[in-house]
């Protein structure tokens, strides 16, 4: 369990990380840089969360095991391209309501295109930044099909996976397999409560403002 927990802590943070900071940055320009081609792969985006895992999984996991990528990075890479769709999503409403003046203001004192990001556009994403941790850290702690498609070896089993070697062909560890699950809600029940007051404010302004 407690090798469990720090694989599922670790994908859960470095994807979740790696989610916030590309996606940002994609919104970002994606919403400055109003051209055809910018909404075309912003309508890309979004029309990928129609398809459903089921039916790119097997041809996924085909590909990746050819590029030998069937472990933790792996897995954390497939976690950055399944999560960014609906975060690009939440970023580009809310930076739509951002006034582009202050950017502008910012160029003329002198910054350049990243310190005008990271200074003055990123600070104002607190809402949708902490509703995109939530929404990530929560479905990567609980993913079972993925981790079992991809990770082979005992070490890299997140939690999903342990609880599932708890019920066997011939036995049921209920009392096991019980306090596995209290144990492992712990974390992402004390995260969200920590967090929650931004969700609704993240998602009901980024739809707004869309």
């Amino acid at each position: 369990m407690i090798a469990g927990s720090k694989q599922c802590t670790y994908d859960a943070s470095l994807s979740t990380i790696f989610i916030v900071i590309l996606t940002s940055m994609a919104a970002w320009m994606l919403v400055r840089t109003k051209t055809f081609y910018s909404q075309c792969i912003f309508f890309l985006f979004a029309a990928s969360m129609l398809i459903p895992f089921q039916a790119i999984m097997l041809p996924l996991i085909n590909i990746m095991g050819r590029f030998k990528m069937l472990h933790p990075a792996g897995l954390i890479f497939m976690y950055i391209g399944f999560g960014s769709s609906l975060s690009i999503i939440l970023y580009h409403g809310f930076i739509k309501g951002i006034p582009r003046a202050l950017e502008e203001a910012a160029i003329i004192d002198g910054c350049n295109v990243f310190q005008v990001f990271w200074k003055i556009v990123f600070p104002l994403l607190q809402p949708t930044t902490v509703t995109v941790s939530i929404l990530n850290v929560m479905w990567i702690w609980n993913d079972f099909l993925l981790p079992q498609l991809v990770i082979n070896k005992p070490q890299w089993h997140t939690i999903p996976l342990r609880m599932f070697y708890f019920f066997g062909q011939y036995s049921k560890k209920w009392n096991l397999a019980l306090a596995g699950l209290v144990i492992s809600m712990i974390p992402i029940v004390v995260f969200y409560l920590g967090a929650q007051q931004y969700i609704i404010k993240g998602v009901t302004e980024g739809s707004i403002k869309s």
